[in-house]
């Protein structure tokens, strides 16, 4: 005879709240119910197998899958084949701001694509930003995905209803051939940094479409670029080597523009270098009281 488990045991023996036990457990048919309790019975066997195959569940093997290229992304991005919903959620992650539960929670009204930034409401982490700058490419993306919709779920199917967890794993399988979690890990792995690092500064011109010689770019690197209003970083920029730029009013001081922008591998890698300059000199500081 075989061996059977309930909700509470199976919750036990893989780790797990007995809530999310139950909801994997939802699609089996129960052999009887305890004698004892009377709580629903099914075979161990089958129980085991729901949890292996629940995308996102088990060991998650997919959290240490091989992280998607930068190449590949591209590919991936501008593919019209795919359903742009898809892209869309794809390019957020990527990014490096949002995670895959919070886009999915996200509603349109979540969404300033003309500002370039998302607002998750209520971010996993304290340290995870509530204001999440987004690229031109994700911007578009995202305006091609919303329509003319003004309010419902952000990321839905073509019938218009959400898109939960477990079919954007399967389209992402499908469709990327990878996993779900491997868009974020890449564009971690590309700019060598869990979020796109950070540089804001003031405008020099209220005239941002001309362009003047004498000055420099606001990049690391600006002795070596001319200044061409917001493009920031002048150099052949990488289109994976993203910054979360912020310019300033240069009369108010209060936010004028802020998305992220690619730059230079040089200016980038002067950048996060600075990063981590400031922060040993945090260290030190504390260290010397």
């Amino acid at each position: 005879m075989s061996e059977t488990t309930t909700a509470r045991e199976s919750a036990i023996r893989w780790g797990i709240s007995e809530a999310a036990a139950r909801r994997i457990l939802a699609p089996l048919t129960p052999i009887d119910r305890d004698p004892i309790t009377g709580a629903m019975r099914y075979n161990q066997g089958e129980a085991d197998a729901a949890r292996a195959n629940r995308p996102g569940r088990g060991s998650r093997a997919d959290l240490s899958a091989e992280a998607i290229s930068t190449v590949r992304f591209q590919q991936l991005a501008s593919d019209d084949a795919i359903p742009v919903t898809h892209r869309a959620l794809w390019a957020l992650l990527w990014e490096g701001g949002v995670r895959v539960g919070s886009a999915l929670s996200m509603d349109v009204r979540d969404v300033a694509i003309d500002d370039h930034v998302v607002v998750q409401e209520y971010p996993k982490l304290d340290s995870d930003e509530r204001i999440v700058p987004l690229s031109e490419q994700t911007a578009s993306l995202l305006r091609e995905a919303v329509g003319d919709r003004i309010d419902g779920p952000l990321i839905v199917n073509e019938n218009g209803r959400p898109i939960g967890r477990d079919r954007a794993a399967r389209a992402s399988r499908t469709l990327a051939n990878a996993s779900i979690h491997a868009f974020r890990m890449g564009g971690q792995k590309a700019r060598k940094s869990l979020r796109p690092p950070r540089i804001m500064f003031a405008a020099l011109s209220t005239d941002w479409s001309g362009e003047d010689p004498t000055r420099t770019c606001q990049c690391p690197c600006a002795h070596v670029h001319s200044y061409r209003g917001r493009e920031v970083c002048q150099g052949s920029a990488d289109a994976a080597l993203l910054v979360d730029v912020t310019v300033l009013s240069g009369m108010t001081g209060e936010v004028d523009d802020r998305r992220l922008r690619p730059f230079c591998p040089g200016c980038y890698e002067a950048l996060l270098a600075q990063k981590e300059n400031r922060k040993e000199l945090k260290k030190l500081r504390r260290k010397l009281g």
